[in-house]
Protein backbone atom coordinates (compact mmCIF):
# COMPACT_ATOMS: atom_id res chain seq x y z
CA UNK A 1 0.00 0.00 0.00
CA UNK A 2 2.78 2.43 0.93
CA UNK A 3 4.65 1.91 -2.36
CA UNK A 4 1.58 2.46 -4.50
CA UNK A 5 0.52 5.43 -2.39
CA UNK A 6 3.94 7.01 -2.84
CA UNK A 7 3.22 7.48 -6.54
CA UNK A 8 0.76 10.19 -5.51
CA UNK A 9 3.74 12.21 -4.27
CA UNK A 10 4.24 13.16 -7.90
CA UNK A 11 0.84 14.77 -8.38
CA UNK A 12 0.83 16.78 -5.14
CA UNK A 13 4.50 17.81 -5.28
CA UNK A 14 4.01 18.90 -8.88
CA UNK A 15 1.17 21.22 -7.80
CA UNK A 16 3.06 22.37 -4.69
CA UNK A 17 6.09 23.25 -6.85
CA UNK A 18 4.29 26.38 -8.06
CA UNK A 19 5.30 28.06 -4.79
CA UNK A 20 8.86 28.46 -6.22
CA UNK A 21 7.66 30.52 -9.19
CA UNK A 22 8.20 33.91 -7.47
CA UNK A 23 11.83 32.88 -6.87
CA UNK A 24 12.18 31.85 -10.52
CA UNK A 25 10.94 35.29 -11.57
CA UNK A 26 13.57 36.93 -9.37
CA UNK A 27 16.42 34.71 -10.62
CA UNK A 28 17.58 36.04 -14.01
CA UNK A 29 20.88 34.16 -14.14
CA UNK A 30 19.60 31.58 -16.65
CA UNK A 31 16.54 33.09 -18.33
CA UNK A 32 13.77 35.62 -17.89
CA UNK A 33 10.32 34.47 -16.72
CA UNK A 34 7.44 36.82 -17.50
CA UNK A 35 4.03 36.95 -15.84
CA UNK A 36 2.46 35.08 -18.76
CA UNK A 37 5.06 32.32 -18.35
CA UNK A 38 4.04 31.94 -14.70
CA UNK A 39 0.38 31.58 -15.68
CA UNK A 40 1.18 28.93 -18.26
CA UNK A 41 3.53 27.01 -15.99
CA UNK A 42 0.78 26.84 -13.37
CA UNK A 43 -1.95 25.89 -15.87
CA UNK A 44 -0.03 23.48 -18.11
CA UNK A 45 -0.75 20.31 -16.06
CA UNK A 46 -4.48 21.12 -16.02
CA UNK A 47 -4.45 20.97 -19.83
CA UNK A 48 -2.15 17.96 -20.32
CA UNK A 49 -3.45 15.66 -17.56
CA UNK A 50 -6.99 15.33 -19.00
CA UNK A 51 -5.55 14.87 -22.48
CA UNK A 52 -3.19 12.05 -21.49
CA UNK A 53 -5.62 10.44 -19.03
CA UNK A 54 -7.68 9.08 -21.95
CA UNK A 55 -4.53 7.55 -23.45
CA UNK A 56 -3.49 6.14 -20.06
CA UNK A 57 -6.85 4.40 -19.62
CA UNK A 58 -6.50 2.73 -23.02
CA UNK A 59 -2.85 1.74 -22.51
CA UNK A 60 -3.65 0.19 -19.14
CA UNK A 61 -5.84 -2.39 -20.86
CA UNK A 62 -3.07 -3.32 -23.28
CA UNK A 63 -0.03 -3.58 -21.01
CA UNK A 64 -1.53 -3.80 -17.51
CA UNK A 65 -2.13 -1.05 -14.92
CA UNK A 66 0.77 -2.01 -12.63
CA UNK A 67 3.22 -2.24 -15.53
CA UNK A 68 2.05 1.11 -16.95
CA UNK A 69 2.53 2.72 -13.55
CA UNK A 70 6.11 1.39 -13.39
CA UNK A 71 6.87 2.70 -16.90
CA UNK A 72 5.42 6.12 -16.06
CA UNK A 73 7.43 6.47 -12.83
CA UNK A 74 10.88 5.45 -14.11
CA UNK A 75 11.78 8.77 -15.83
CA UNK A 76 10.16 11.06 -13.20
CA UNK A 77 13.39 11.78 -11.30
CA UNK A 78 14.99 12.84 -14.59
CA UNK A 79 12.05 15.15 -15.32
CA UNK A 80 12.56 16.92 -11.97
CA UNK A 81 16.29 17.35 -12.67
CA UNK A 82 15.51 18.73 -16.13
CA UNK A 83 13.16 21.21 -14.49
CA UNK A 84 15.87 22.19 -11.99
CA UNK A 85 18.96 22.49 -14.19
CA UNK A 86 17.70 23.14 -17.73
CA UNK A 87 19.53 26.24 -19.03
CA UNK A 88 16.65 27.46 -21.20
CA UNK A 89 13.09 28.55 -20.50
CA UNK A 90 11.64 26.07 -22.98
CA UNK A 91 13.23 23.24 -20.97
CA UNK A 92 11.30 24.49 -17.92
CA UNK A 93 8.11 24.11 -19.94
CA UNK A 94 9.22 20.68 -21.20
CA UNK A 95 10.03 19.38 -17.71
CA UNK A 96 6.66 20.58 -16.40
CA UNK A 97 4.85 18.97 -19.35
CA UNK A 98 6.65 15.63 -18.93
CA UNK A 99 5.81 15.53 -15.22
CA UNK A 100 2.16 16.14 -16.16
CA UNK A 101 2.13 13.13 -18.52
CA UNK A 102 3.38 10.84 -15.75
CA UNK A 103 0.90 12.40 -13.32
CA UNK A 104 -1.92 11.63 -15.78
CA UNK A 105 -1.08 7.93 -15.47
CA UNK A 106 -1.13 8.14 -11.66
CA UNK A 107 -4.47 9.97 -11.61
CA UNK A 108 -6.05 7.44 -14.00
CA UNK A 109 -4.56 4.17 -12.77
CA UNK A 110 -3.92 4.44 -9.03
CA UNK A 111 -7.41 4.31 -7.49
CA UNK A 112 -8.79 1.54 -9.75
CA UNK A 113 -5.64 -0.53 -9.14
CA UNK A 114 -5.88 -0.10 -5.36
CA UNK A 115 -9.55 -1.12 -5.44
CA UNK A 116 -8.69 -4.27 -7.39
CA UNK A 117 -5.77 -5.21 -5.14
CA UNK A 118 -7.26 -4.73 -1.67
CA UNK A 119 -10.22 -6.54 -0.03
CA UNK A 120 -13.37 -4.75 1.08
CA UNK A 121 -12.40 -4.64 4.77
CA UNK A 122 -9.51 -2.20 4.14
CA UNK A 123 -10.31 -0.75 0.72
CA UNK A 124 -11.28 2.64 2.16
CA UNK A 125 -7.93 3.03 3.93
CA UNK A 126 -6.11 1.84 0.79
CA UNK A 127 -7.98 4.39 -1.31
CA UNK A 128 -7.31 7.36 0.97
CA UNK A 129 -3.72 6.56 1.98
CA UNK A 130 -2.35 8.01 -1.31
CA UNK A 131 -4.03 11.29 -0.36
CA UNK A 132 -2.28 11.22 3.03
CA UNK A 133 1.09 10.66 1.35
CA UNK A 134 0.26 13.29 -1.27
CA UNK A 135 -0.64 15.92 1.34
CA UNK A 136 2.67 15.23 3.10
CA UNK A 137 4.42 15.64 -0.25
CA UNK A 138 2.75 18.98 -0.92
CA UNK A 139 3.73 20.20 2.53
CA UNK A 140 7.30 19.10 1.81
CA UNK A 141 7.21 21.14 -1.42
CA UNK A 142 6.10 24.22 0.51
CA UNK A 143 8.96 23.82 3.00
CA UNK A 144 11.57 23.24 0.28
CA UNK A 145 10.31 26.30 -1.60
CA UNK A 146 10.63 28.45 1.51
CA UNK A 147 14.06 27.37 2.75
CA UNK A 148 15.96 26.69 -0.51
CA UNK A 149 16.62 28.29 -3.86
CA UNK A 150 14.16 27.28 -6.53
CA UNK A 151 16.59 25.03 -8.43
CA UNK A 152 17.78 23.19 -5.29
CA UNK A 153 14.19 22.75 -4.08
CA UNK A 154 13.27 21.30 -7.48
CA UNK A 155 16.31 19.02 -7.61
CA UNK A 156 15.66 17.60 -4.13
CA UNK A 157 12.09 16.86 -5.24
CA UNK A 158 13.58 14.17 -7.49
CA UNK A 159 14.91 12.15 -4.53
CA UNK A 160 11.78 10.09 -3.67
CA UNK A 161 11.40 9.02 -7.30
CA UNK A 162 14.83 7.41 -7.63
CA UNK A 163 14.00 4.19 -5.68
CA UNK A 164 10.22 4.25 -6.24
CA UNK A 165 10.06 2.64 -9.73
CA UNK A 166 12.19 -0.29 -8.56
CA UNK A 167 9.95 -0.78 -5.51
CA UNK A 168 6.88 -0.78 -7.79
CA UNK A 169 8.27 -3.84 -9.57
CA UNK A 170 7.35 -5.89 -6.50
CA UNK A 171 3.71 -4.75 -6.51
CA UNK A 172 1.41 -7.49 -7.91
CA UNK A 173 -0.50 -6.91 -11.12
CA UNK A 174 -4.26 -6.50 -11.01
CA UNK A 175 -5.90 -9.96 -10.93
CA UNK A 176 -8.87 -8.51 -12.85
CA UNK A 177 -6.62 -7.49 -15.74
CA UNK A 178 -4.82 -10.85 -15.67
CA UNK A 179 -8.15 -12.69 -15.90
CA UNK A 180 -9.17 -10.51 -18.85
CA UNK A 181 -5.88 -11.50 -20.52
CA UNK A 182 -6.55 -15.23 -19.79
CA UNK A 183 -3.52 -15.39 -17.49
CA UNK A 184 -5.27 -17.39 -14.80
CA UNK A 185 -2.11 -18.80 -13.21
CA UNK A 186 -0.67 -15.31 -12.89
CA UNK A 187 -4.00 -14.06 -11.49
CA UNK A 188 -3.96 -16.83 -8.87
CA UNK A 189 -0.37 -15.97 -7.93
CA UNK A 190 -1.30 -12.29 -7.63
CA UNK A 191 -4.25 -13.12 -5.36
CA UNK A 192 -2.02 -15.23 -3.12
CA UNK A 193 0.29 -12.25 -2.65
CA UNK A 194 -2.67 -9.98 -1.92
CA UNK A 195 -4.77 -12.19 0.36
CA UNK A 196 -1.96 -14.10 2.09
CA UNK A 197 -4.47 -16.95 2.57
CA UNK A 198 -4.66 -19.81 0.08
CA UNK A 199 -8.16 -20.76 1.24
CA UNK A 200 -9.68 -17.54 -0.13
CA UNK A 201 -7.86 -17.49 -3.46
CA UNK A 202 -10.05 -19.93 -5.39
CA UNK A 203 -13.26 -18.27 -4.21
CA UNK A 204 -11.99 -14.79 -5.09
CA UNK A 205 -10.68 -15.96 -8.47
CA UNK A 206 -14.06 -17.49 -9.34
CA UNK A 207 -15.81 -14.27 -8.31
CA UNK A 208 -13.53 -12.26 -10.61
CA UNK A 209 -14.07 -14.67 -13.49
CA UNK A 210 -17.84 -14.36 -13.12
CA UNK A 211 -17.68 -10.59 -13.72
CA UNK A 212 -14.79 -10.51 -16.22
CA UNK A 213 -14.22 -11.92 -19.69
CA UNK A 214 -11.29 -11.63 -22.14
CA UNK A 215 -13.27 -9.68 -24.76
CA UNK A 216 -13.42 -6.70 -22.39
CA UNK A 217 -9.73 -5.87 -22.95
CA UNK A 218 -10.31 -4.73 -26.55
CA UNK A 219 -10.89 -0.99 -26.98
CA UNK A 220 -13.89 -1.44 -29.27
CA UNK A 221 -15.45 -3.78 -26.72
CA UNK A 222 -14.66 -1.34 -23.91
CA UNK A 223 -16.58 1.36 -25.77
CA UNK A 224 -19.42 -1.08 -26.34
CA UNK A 225 -19.47 -1.95 -22.62
CA UNK A 226 -19.43 1.75 -21.73
CA UNK A 227 -22.65 2.24 -23.70
CA UNK A 228 -24.48 -0.34 -21.59
CA UNK A 229 -26.78 1.38 -19.11
CA UNK A 230 -25.59 -0.44 -15.96
CA UNK A 231 -21.97 0.47 -16.83
CA UNK A 232 -22.70 4.03 -17.93
CA UNK A 233 -24.71 5.01 -14.83
CA UNK A 234 -21.79 4.88 -12.33
CA UNK A 235 -19.54 6.70 -14.83
CA UNK A 236 -22.10 9.51 -15.22
CA UNK A 237 -22.62 9.69 -11.45
CA UNK A 238 -18.89 10.04 -10.82
CA UNK A 239 -18.47 12.65 -13.57
CA UNK A 240 -21.27 14.66 -11.96
CA UNK A 241 -19.76 14.28 -8.48
CA UNK A 242 -16.27 15.36 -9.59
CA UNK A 243 -17.55 18.31 -11.61
CA UNK A 244 -19.69 19.54 -8.71
CA UNK A 245 -16.61 19.33 -6.50
CA UNK A 246 -14.66 21.45 -8.99
CA UNK A 247 -17.51 23.96 -9.33
CA UNK A 248 -17.53 23.99 -5.52
CA UNK A 249 -14.32 26.00 -5.69
CA UNK A 250 -11.70 23.63 -4.34
CA UNK A 251 -9.16 24.96 -6.88
CA UNK A 252 -9.62 28.66 -6.04
CA UNK A 253 -9.74 27.98 -2.29
CA UNK A 254 -6.35 26.22 -2.39
CA UNK A 255 -4.73 28.25 -5.17
CA UNK A 256 -5.98 31.70 -4.14
CA UNK A 257 -6.05 31.33 -0.35
CA UNK A 258 -3.85 34.35 0.26
CA UNK A 259 -5.87 36.41 -2.23
CA UNK A 260 -9.07 35.58 -0.31
CA UNK A 261 -7.50 36.52 3.02
CA UNK A 262 -6.28 39.85 1.67
CA UNK A 263 -9.65 40.53 0.03
CA UNK A 264 -11.19 40.04 3.47
CA UNK A 265 -8.81 42.62 4.93
CA UNK A 266 -6.41 40.18 6.61
CA UNK A 267 -2.69 40.78 6.19
CA UNK A 268 -1.10 37.36 6.61
CA UNK A 269 2.34 36.10 5.70
CA UNK A 270 2.05 34.17 2.43
CA UNK A 271 4.21 31.26 3.53
CA UNK A 272 2.71 30.71 6.97
CA UNK A 273 -0.80 30.96 5.52
CA UNK A 274 -0.01 28.29 2.94
CA UNK A 275 1.72 26.00 5.43
CA UNK A 276 -1.16 26.33 7.91
CA UNK A 277 -3.63 25.27 5.23
CA UNK A 278 -1.32 22.42 4.20
CA UNK A 279 -0.96 21.11 7.77
CA UNK A 280 -4.73 21.29 8.32
CA UNK A 281 -5.38 19.37 5.13
CA UNK A 282 -2.82 16.69 6.05
CA UNK A 283 -4.25 16.17 9.55
CA UNK A 284 -7.87 15.99 8.34
CA UNK A 285 -6.91 13.56 5.56
CA UNK A 286 -5.20 11.30 8.13
CA UNK A 287 -8.41 11.33 10.21
CA UNK A 288 -10.41 10.41 7.10
CA UNK A 289 -8.09 7.47 6.38
CA UNK A 290 -8.62 6.14 9.92
CA UNK A 291 -12.41 6.50 9.96
CA UNK A 292 -13.62 5.81 6.41
CA UNK A 293 -13.94 2.03 6.79
CA UNK A 294 -15.80 2.55 10.08
CA UNK A 295 -18.18 5.40 9.24
CA UNK A 296 -18.91 4.66 5.58
CA UNK A 297 -18.57 6.66 2.38
CA UNK A 298 -22.05 8.21 2.08
CA UNK A 299 -22.33 9.61 5.59
CA UNK A 300 -18.87 11.15 5.55
CA UNK A 301 -19.22 12.56 2.04
CA UNK A 302 -22.62 14.13 2.75
CA UNK A 303 -21.45 15.61 6.05
CA UNK A 304 -18.23 17.09 4.67
CA UNK A 305 -20.00 18.52 1.61
CA UNK A 306 -22.30 20.38 4.00
CA UNK A 307 -19.30 21.67 5.99
CA UNK A 308 -17.68 22.99 2.80
CA UNK A 309 -20.94 24.57 1.59
CA UNK A 310 -21.66 26.26 4.93
CA UNK A 311 -18.11 27.58 5.36
CA UNK A 312 -18.18 29.12 1.87
CA UNK A 313 -21.65 30.54 2.50
CA UNK A 314 -20.60 32.19 5.77
CA UNK A 315 -17.47 33.68 4.20
CA UNK A 316 -19.58 34.83 1.23
CA UNK A 317 -21.96 36.70 3.56
CA UNK A 318 -18.99 38.21 5.43
CA UNK A 319 -17.49 39.56 2.18
CA UNK A 320 -20.76 40.50 0.45
CA UNK A 321 -21.91 42.62 3.40
CA UNK A 322 -18.35 43.98 3.84
CA UNK A 323 -18.29 43.15 7.54
CA UNK A 324 -15.03 44.29 9.09
CA UNK A 325 -15.25 42.51 12.45
CA UNK A 326 -14.43 39.94 13.70
CA UNK A 327 -11.29 39.59 11.58
CA UNK A 328 -10.83 35.88 12.44
CA UNK A 329 -13.95 34.84 10.47
CA UNK A 330 -12.25 34.49 7.04
CA UNK A 331 -9.47 32.35 8.50
CA UNK A 332 -11.98 30.18 10.39
CA UNK A 333 -14.10 29.70 7.24
CA UNK A 334 -11.13 28.70 5.07
CA UNK A 335 -9.86 26.29 7.73
CA UNK A 336 -13.37 24.79 8.08
CA UNK A 337 -13.48 24.26 4.32
CA UNK A 338 -10.02 22.62 4.34
CA UNK A 339 -11.09 20.31 7.19
CA UNK A 340 -14.27 19.30 5.35
CA UNK A 341 -12.33 18.80 2.14
CA UNK A 342 -9.66 16.68 3.82
CA UNK A 343 -12.16 14.57 5.77
CA UNK A 344 -14.31 13.57 2.83
CA UNK A 345 -15.01 15.79 -0.16
CA UNK A 346 -11.41 15.70 -1.33
CA UNK A 347 -10.70 12.05 -0.56
CA UNK A 348 -13.83 9.91 -0.97
CA UNK A 349 -14.57 10.64 -4.67
CA UNK A 350 -11.18 9.12 -5.56
CA UNK A 351 -12.01 6.00 -3.55
CA UNK A 352 -15.37 5.73 -5.34
CA UNK A 353 -13.61 5.78 -8.72
CA UNK A 354 -12.05 2.43 -7.84
CA UNK A 355 -15.18 1.02 -6.19
CA UNK A 356 -18.16 2.14 -8.29
CA UNK A 357 -16.76 1.67 -11.79
CA UNK A 358 -17.59 -1.83 -13.09
CA UNK A 359 -14.73 -4.15 -14.03
CA UNK A 360 -15.40 -4.04 -17.81
CA UNK A 361 -14.94 -0.25 -17.93
CA UNK A 362 -12.84 0.49 -14.85
CA UNK A 363 -9.75 1.79 -16.68
CA UNK A 364 -11.60 3.59 -19.46
CA UNK A 365 -14.26 4.93 -17.07
CA UNK A 366 -11.58 6.29 -14.74
CA UNK A 367 -9.93 8.05 -17.69
CA UNK A 368 -13.23 9.67 -18.70
CA UNK A 369 -13.91 10.82 -15.11
CA UNK A 370 -10.40 12.30 -14.71
CA UNK A 371 -10.67 13.96 -18.13
CA UNK A 372 -13.95 15.67 -17.19
CA UNK A 373 -12.72 16.62 -13.73
CA UNK A 374 -9.56 18.35 -14.94
CA UNK A 375 -11.34 20.20 -17.71
CA UNK A 376 -13.70 21.61 -15.08
CA UNK A 377 -10.74 22.33 -12.78
CA UNK A 378 -8.94 24.26 -15.52
CA UNK A 379 -12.07 26.20 -16.47
CA UNK A 380 -12.87 27.23 -12.88
CA UNK A 381 -9.32 28.38 -12.13
CA UNK A 382 -9.01 30.16 -15.47
CA UNK A 383 -12.16 32.28 -15.06
CA UNK A 384 -12.03 32.73 -11.28
CA UNK A 385 -10.31 36.13 -11.13
CA UNK A 386 -12.37 37.45 -14.05
CA UNK A 387 -15.61 36.37 -12.37
CA UNK A 388 -14.52 37.88 -9.06
CA UNK A 389 -13.80 41.18 -10.85
CA UNK A 390 -17.34 41.25 -12.29
CA UNK A 391 -19.43 39.60 -9.53
CA UNK A 392 -17.33 40.03 -6.42
CA UNK A 393 -15.74 37.35 -4.25
CA UNK A 394 -18.77 37.15 -1.96
CA UNK A 395 -21.16 36.14 -4.77
CA UNK A 396 -18.61 33.69 -6.19
CA UNK A 397 -18.43 31.96 -2.80
CA UNK A 398 -22.24 31.62 -2.81
CA UNK A 399 -21.97 29.88 -6.20
CA UNK A 400 -19.24 27.57 -4.87
CA UNK A 401 -21.29 26.78 -1.77
CA UNK A 402 -24.35 25.97 -3.92
CA UNK A 403 -22.33 23.45 -5.97
CA UNK A 404 -21.09 21.72 -2.80
CA UNK A 405 -24.64 21.70 -1.46
CA UNK A 406 -25.79 19.94 -4.66
CA UNK A 407 -23.41 17.07 -3.82
CA UNK A 408 -25.64 16.13 -0.87
CA UNK A 409 -28.77 14.90 -2.76
CA UNK A 410 -26.62 13.36 -5.49
CA UNK A 411 -24.76 11.18 -2.99
CA UNK A 412 -27.71 10.48 -0.70
CA UNK A 413 -30.19 9.36 -3.36
CA UNK A 414 -28.08 7.95 -6.20
CA UNK A 415 -24.71 6.65 -4.98
CA UNK A 416 -24.79 3.35 -3.07
CA UNK A 417 -22.82 2.75 0.12
CA UNK A 418 -19.69 0.74 -0.73
CA UNK A 419 -18.31 0.19 2.77
CA UNK A 420 -17.56 -3.51 3.37
CA UNK A 421 -18.96 -4.63 -0.01
CA UNK A 422 -16.99 -6.56 -2.59
CA UNK A 423 -16.47 -5.07 -6.03
CA UNK A 424 -18.67 -7.82 -7.45
CA UNK A 425 -21.55 -6.88 -5.12
CA UNK A 426 -21.24 -3.19 -6.01
CA UNK A 427 -21.21 -4.01 -9.71
CA UNK A 428 -24.31 -6.21 -9.37
CA UNK A 429 -26.15 -3.42 -7.53
CA UNK A 430 -26.41 -1.35 -10.70
CA UNK A 431 -27.45 -4.38 -12.77
CA UNK A 432 -30.16 -5.36 -10.28
CA UNK A 433 -31.39 -1.78 -10.02
CA UNK A 434 -31.68 -1.61 -13.79
CA UNK A 435 -33.61 -4.91 -13.87
CA UNK A 436 -35.95 -3.75 -11.12
CA UNK A 437 -36.66 -0.57 -13.04
CA UNK A 438 -37.40 -2.64 -16.14
CA UNK A 439 -39.78 -4.87 -14.18
CA UNK A 440 -41.52 -1.85 -12.67
CA UNK A 441 -41.98 -0.33 -16.12
CA UNK A 442 -43.32 -3.63 -17.47
CA UNK A 443 -45.77 -3.89 -14.59
CA UNK A 444 -46.91 -0.36 -15.17
CA UNK A 445 -47.48 -0.99 -18.88
CA UNK A 446 -49.37 -4.28 -18.55
CA UNK A 447 -52.85 -2.87 -17.87
CA UNK A 448 -52.70 -0.65 -20.95
CA UNK A 449 -51.73 -3.63 -23.12
CA UNK A 450 -54.49 -5.82 -21.80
Amino acid sequence: MLVLSATNLLTEMMFGWTLVLPKIEEDTSKFMVAEDDVSWLVSLPFILIPTFSLLAGTLAEYIGPQRLLVIAMFPVAGFWLLLAFGPYLWLLYLGRALLATSAAVVFTILNPLLAELYPARCRGLAGIFPKVVGCAGMLLSYLLAYFLSWDMATAISAAPFLPLPFMLLFVPESPYWLVRKKKLDAAEKSLKLILQRDSDVVEELNAIRNTTNPDQSEVKNLLKELRKTHNAIPVVLLITLFMLREFGGRGPVFNYTVYMFRKAGMQLDVFFCTVFVGVTRLVSTCVSACTLDLVGRKTLLVGTSLICAISEGVLGIFLFLEIEEPTWVPLACVIAFVIGYGLGLGTIPGVLVGELLPSPVRSLGSAVVIFSSFLAHFAVNFVFLKMVASLGLGLMLFVFGGANLAVVPLVWFFIPETKGRTLQDIEKAFVLKRKQQGQDNSAFEMPSNA
